[in-house]
């Protein structure tokens, strides 16, 4: 055997893989070219310690931070970064060709005869003279592999979990042993911030359409159209005056939000952890954009997804979805409360869905992700 499957862990791959077919011991050693007593020896070991999952082992990777995975690989074996290996292979055949000549005389004598080993002839009293040529062949091949951070992945996750470094979190009840630091890997289906997605639509130049319009609206269901052409002219003038003012500081504050909320190179996802005895948790996971394969941030979006990371924080309490922006931050929990109110009578109108979640349910796991796979 050669490569993976010539290794302990890749003879156990394969034991493990038969066994569950159903052959037998012997028709396993047979196979393996190894004695009966070495794949029973397999076999306990499988049944003691079962491998995980072939399709948990290989994954499709949709997000992987290539400096974490590179730190982590040189951490674990204390070696340096592998780049690239070579291998050479080489073989050598030579071919002879004899010729003899002889002379009967009547002795006998053993002789060995050429490519059939231990064969005597024996002839009498013979005299022989040889000559011959030979030609030698040789065949060299090089190989070069290619180190990749798939490869860097796969070699630190066998690594985290040989050492016994990831925990596997599967709901509300496995949290006790958990801290800030430690490797977690867990299942969840994730949703976006609805503050970006509404940021999204919520542009300077629409909040600055919709202040004016809201503040003209206003002003002309208070005004009295029964006054003076002069006194009507002076209140177009004013009301214009002040649209475009609080327009203007309204465009202003949205950039600022915007700028503060809509960093480019992070972004949030809040993931939702489901346990089997039907407990939650709210996962939020921040990643880097740039690290998304195919630069597809919502690609997260598609379906229930793995990550692995590092715990960042934990929280048995409430968290606002605003905590990470400066302005918002500051705004009270009354005002909150009351933008939501507005928000839900919005929605009931039944003309738009503005119903925005601001809070997470705890507990909350703030995750740092190496790597997001399916």
């Amino acid at each position: 055997m050669t490569g993976a499957q010539g290794t302990r862990e890749g003879r156990l791959r394969q034991t493990d893989r038969m066994l569950k077919q159903g052959l037998s011991l012997d028709e396993i050693a047979k196979r393996l070219d190894v004695q009966r007593r070495t794949v029973s020896g397999y076999a306990q070991e499988l049944a003691t310690h079962p491998l995980p999952d072939e399709n948990d082992v290989f994954g499709l990777v949709i997000y992987q931070n290539p400096e974490y995975v590179s730190a982590l690989l040189q951490q674990l074996f204390a070696i340096g970064l592998p780049v690239e290996e070579f291998a050479e292979t080489f073989n050598a055949g030579m071919r002879q060709r004899t010729t003899e000549a002889g002379i009967n005389g009547g002795a006998k004598f053993g002789l060995k005869l050429p490519f059939i080993p231990d064969a005597s002839a024996h002839v009498d009293a013979e005299a022989r003279t040889r000559g011959g040529s030979e030609d030698k062949n040789e065949q060299r091949q090089h190989q070069k592999f290619l180190f990749t951070q798939a490869n860097y992945l796969h070699n630190v996750r066998a690594a985290l979990d040989e050492r016994g470094l990831v925990f596997k979190v599967a709901g509300a009840n496995t949290l006790d042993q958990l801290r800030s630091g430690v490797f977690v890997e867990f299942s969840a289906s994730f949703e976006p911030n609805e503050v970006n997605s509404i940021l999204d639509l919520a542009t300077p130049e629409l909040v600055a359409a919709i202040v004016k319009h809201r503040h003209k609206t206003d002003a002309l269901e208070a005004f009295d159209f029964d006054s003076s052409h002069e006194a009507r002219q002076a209140f177009a003038m004013k009301v214009s005056i002040e649209a475009d003012s609080k327009a203007e500081l309204a465009a202003a504050a949205t950039v600022a939000v915007r700028q503060d909320f809509r960093n480019e190179t992070t972004r949030e996802y809040f993931g939702t952890i489901r346990g089997i005895d039907k407990s939650s948790v709210t996962a939020v996971t921040i990643c880097d954009t740039e690290y998304f394969l195919n630069q597809d941030k919502d690609r997260i979006l598609d379906g229930t997804f793995r990550v692995l990371g590092k715990i960042a924080e934990i929280s048995m309490e409430p968290v606002s979805i605003l905590s990470r922006n400066k302005f918002l931050n500051r705004m009270r929990q009354s005002m909150l409360d009351d933008l939501t109110e507005r928000l839900d009578a919005l929605t009931q109108d039944g003309q738009f869905d503005a119903s925005l979640k601001l809070g997470l349910v705890p507990p909350v796991l703030k995750v740092i992700p190496i790597a997001i796979y399916l």
